[in-house]
């Protein structure tokens, strides 16, 4: 199980982010991403001259360029320049878009080969603006937000290692010793035995960048400014930008001086735009303070019946719903969600109890699995608790205004345990409205006509989803569980 920076040396969430670094997982990545321009006018020590350093990385190219022959690697000029653009891994990040490797991809072989062909072409051209360079992401195939950030760390990896290394010491972090040249060594922290990289949190950001002219549009709007500017300069109407390719792109701004200097301008007065940590739109830190959450609100589960397998997961399960109920009513678990100012929907919800129900499981090593949104061939379930073949509870949310909502009790939630071969099934209902009265009399009008029948009854509890307040200004009643 992946866990944060804070887990891992036993500190706590806020000792990371009071110091404005960024809490990132080991052995996961995050969508976030370093932005350059973020780099423009930064105080933090280690970094106020790295906006400068990341710009020289690409007008020291300019030099190698006039004694190239060959663009081909037997030229050692052109080889020199594909090293610049061979870039390592740097591990232990935290960012960029794999799903399996906590490190950046980095580059070489045929993408370096690549980018040094088109640093040739454009330094060659006359076009000597570091900033040009900025822009690689618009103009070259498989350069996007993960290989900006990834060039970025490499090319100030000893700026990152620094301010790694200051942060460690003033959190008394323990470290290792860090060869990064044959006269730098850095103290830093390691995790398998590679060093740890701590990235300052105002660095990143969660806008993607396009991946070429064609996207550009689709990403920000004042990216959309910059391919409105070129097709006003070069008199062709917006519409037909569209079936405008990279390539086409890129020739324009190498081969028309309005165009570069228009794409240059365009550049020079962007403004890094950081990740609002406050709201926290992508949840990064969403399971941290979750956790933290939980450790206050431990569940005691010894109680619960050992011999019988069947009822022992059915106790746990509603253990777990009702902890869960406790936490959103009376220690405003929901807020995690309505602090991004927007209400949860059905799957904010059962993403939330999953993650309880998860961490209580690890928290106390209990012997089940818990499965979320399993298709047994009709539709798909929440999620149910297991213990192999032995034991089956189905868990099912609805919110109060769902349409479906008796229907999903009378009907869906009783087809999920047949074909799960569940014993016992809890129907969870948030309430977000006013319909409580209602909807607990439709409830038990159905209860009452599935005990004539002789049908299973499945355990119901009602949530107050609503936004809970502070205890001094509580508005809404909980409804009580039945």
């Amino acid at each position: 199980m992946a866990m944060h920076y804070s887990q891992y040396f036993k500190l706590q969430h806020k000792d990371f982010v009071s110091n404005g670094v960024y809490n990132a997982f080991l052995d996961k990545d995050s969508l976030l991403h370093v932005d350059p321009l973020l780099l423009k006018g930064c105080t933090i020590p280690e970094f106020k001259e790295s906006y400068k350093k990341f710009l020289e990385h690409f007008q020291n190219l300019i030099p190698l360029v006039k004694f190239v022959r060959n663009t081909n690697e037997k030229d050692p000029f052109f080889k020199r320049i594909i090293s610049r653009f061979t870039m390592h891994e740097i591990p232990n990040t935290g960012l960029g878009f794999s799903k399996e490797n906590a490190h950046g991809k980095g580059i070489s072989g045929n993408l370096a080969k690549q980018l040094a062909e088109s640093a040739f072409t454009i330094i060659q051209a006359g076009l000597i603006d570091p900033e040009i360079f900025g822009l690689m992401q618009l103009i070259e195939d498989n350069v996007g937000a993960d290989r900006i950030s990834d060039m970025t760390l490499s090319i100030l990896q000893e700026d990152f290692l620094a301010y790694t290394q200051r942060i460690a010491k003033k959190l008394n972090i323990p470290t290792q010793k860090y060869k990064y040249s044959y006269d730098r060594i850095y103290e830093v922290p390691h995790y398998k035995g590679k060093p740890i990289h701590f990235i300052p949190m105002q660095l990143l950001t969660d806008l993607p960048i396009a991946h070429s002219f064609d996207e550009i549009d689709n990403v920000c709007n004042y990216n959309k400014q910059l391919k409105l500017k070129i097709a006003e300069i070069i008199g062709i109407a917006w519409i037909k930008c569209k079936d405008y390719k990279k390539k086409d792109w890129k020739e324009l701004i190498l081969n028309n001086k309005d165009c570069y200097d228009a794409a240059i301008d365009y550049y020079k007065g962007l403004q890094g735009v950081p990740y609002d940590f406050s709201s926290d739109q992508k949840k990064e830190y969403l399971d941290i303070l979750l956790n933290d959450l939980l450790l206050q609100h431990p569940i005691s589960f010894s109680s619960i019946a050992k011999d019988n397998p069947q009822l022992e997961v059915y106790e746990i399960t509603k253990s777990i719903c009702l902890q869960f109920k406790h936490l959103v009513e009376d220690n405003r678990l929901s807020e995690l969600f309505y602090k991004n100012k927007r209400n949860p929907d059905e799957t904010d919800w059962q993403m939330l109890l999953y993650t309880v129900a998860d961490t209580y499981k690890e928290a106390a090593n209990l012997d089940v699995s818990i499965t979320r949104e399993d298709n047994p061939g009709v539709g798909e379930i929440d999620f149910h608790i297991t213990r192999g073949s032995k034991a089956n509870t189905v868990i099912e949310i609805k919110r109060s205004n769902n349409a479906n909502l008796i229907h999903g009790y009378r009907t869906q939630l009783a087809a999920y345990m047949q074909a799960e071969k569940a014993d016992s099934g809890i129907f969870m209902i948030i309430m977000e409205d006013d319909s409580f009265e209602r909807i607990n009399n439709k409830i038990e009008e159905v209860q009452a006509d599935m005990q004539t029948k002789g049908e299973y009854i499945p355990e119901v509890i009602f949530i107050n989803g609503k936004r809970q307040y502070s205890a001094s200004n509580r508005k809404y009643m909980s409804p009580k569980l039945k």
